[in-house]
């Protein structure tokens, strides 16, 4: 019946979007490249900060061909800002991988194969270049399908998501299937609001079974998964200034978290009320050479994703080893390396590092 019911809407849909949704940089563009640099940067940021750094990587970086030739620094440097950070360098492979092949992918499935591309995202690009009948799934779309289908299963289930699909694809116009997925969007995004639904003009209010039904509040749509237990971090970290500037290292691109990106000396902690001297010990263990940390320490919180991290911060001074090579440019990830003031801006780093730095004096160090 609900299938029946979105199957009569889809018109309704496309109507609306027509008549209401909003004008975005890369909304009415048709070139692979720039909607393929778009959706990565929509992957985990909200559509009005890229709305405003698009226009600028674009900018940096015109053409595939230009970004497939640069470095992956350059990259991340014009990436700095939006985090998430191994959406950067996904889109870098990908561009170098879709410059050899001298061409585009067309079908979803084409499109999944390139690196830092999934489901959603290829779903959207072959839908809006290649016209391909394929629905999308995020998280707005998640909410407006449940609340139509007053669904009391959680999205992320198999079972539920394939009902989702159905009825996403149900709604899809063979001749717009590309504005009919950002039809649903939209309308997650404007209308169908996680809080605030504005059930009086939604399209699919006749056939929204969360509206219709008396007794049920579509605010209560989508079933709330089972939460991942929380994850409590402890860490020291060292903050190392001399007249080389400031002391960094690029942390790998398979950690755990900050992958990839530029931070201070960090070392995690077992239970967090280890010494001074014991934390100098783990970072000489980790990163080499002699470590003399402060007693005197900061506490910074910070949250990434399920994790809770008690950041210790403390003034340290570190100094190479005999016969040990000190810090320089070319140092691979994992490595120290000295940063002028003005040059940290520029690098891929997060939010963290300022937390950390904003809480310390200024010092110079060994």
């Amino acid at each position: 019946m609900e299938l029946v019911q979105a199957a009569g809407l889809g018109e309704e849909l496309l109507a609306w979007f027509d008549r209401f949704r909003r004008h975005l940089p890369w909304r009415d563009s048709e070139d692979p490249y720039e909607l393929l640099v778009a959706e990565v940067m929509l992957q985990q940021t909200r559509s009005e900060v890229v709305a405003s750094r698009y226009p600028e990587f674009l900018a940096a970086f015109p053409t595939l061909e230009g970004l497939a030739a640069a470095e992956v620094e350059q990259v991340e440097a014009a990436w700095s800002g939006l985090g998430y950070y191994r959406r950067a360098r996904n889109l870098h492979r990908a561009a170098r991988l879709v410059a050899e092949r001298g061409v585009f992918p067309k079908s979803a499935a084409e499109w999944s194969e390139l690196p830092g591309v999934g489901a959603y995202t290829s779903a959207i690009l072959a839908s809006r270049l290649a016209g391909e009948c394929v629905p999308v799934l995020d998280g707005n779309v998640e909410r407006v399908l449940s609340r139509f289908l007053a669904s009391s299963r959680p999205p992320k289930r198999a079972g539920a998501r394939r009902l989702l699909l159905a009825t996403a694809a149900k709604l899809l116009d063979p001749g717009r299937p590309g504005d009919s997925n950002q039809a649903l969007m939209e309308l997650g995004s404007l209308v169908c609001r996680r809080g605030r639904p504005d059930c009086a003009v939604c399209p699919l209010a006749p056939g929204c079974q969360a509206f219709q039904s008396d007794g049920l509040d579509p605010r209560a749509f989508p079933a709330a998964s089972r939460g991942r237990t929380r994850e409590k971090v402890h860490c020291f970290t060292a903050v190392v200034r001399s007249g080389h500037g400031l002391l960094l290292h690029r942390r790998p691109e398979d950690a755990n978290w900050l992958a990839g990106r530029w931070h201070l000396p960090t070392v995690e902690l077992a239970s967090g009320d280890e010494s001074a001297s014991e934390a100098a010990e783990l970072l000489r263990e980790e990163f080499g050479g002699a470590w003399d940390c402060d007693v005197d320490r900061v506490a910074v919180r910070h949250a990434v994703t399920y994790r809770d991290f008690l950041v210790r911060v403390a003034l340290a001074r570190w100094r190479p080893v005999p016969g040990a090579a000190a810090p320089h440019a070319g140092s691979p990830p994992g490595r120290l390396r000295w940063f002028a003031p003005e040059e940290v801006a520029g690098l891929p780093t997060s939010s963290l590092l300022g937390k950390s730095l904003a809480r310390m004096p200024i010092h110079s160090g060994a």
